[in-house]
């Protein structure tokens, strides 16, 4: 397995995180990276998994609420 899908599950094991866990990890590796990550990842699965695609689209958009809730804090 290599990097960027290490990254992938780590991200998706968070679905289910309290926004504070889920804040810590995104920052860790970037908010943008992450964002990135799983779009193109959300992009690859689309044909072959698409529970996991809709994951990583709720993951992404779940972290685009959280870190405009702390832009505007």
């Amino acid at each position: 397995m290599d990097t960027q899908h290490r990254v992938i599950a780590k991200l998706l094991v968070l679905k289910d995180a309290p926004d504070h866990v889920i804040v810590a990890h995104v920052q860790a590796i970037g908010v943008t990276a992450a964002r990135s990550i799983l779009y193109d990842e959300a992009i690859r699965l689309r044909h072959t998994d698409q529970q996991a695609a809709m994951d990583c689209i709720t993951l992404m958009k779940r972290i685009n609420a959280l870190i405009r809730k702390r832009e505007h804090n």
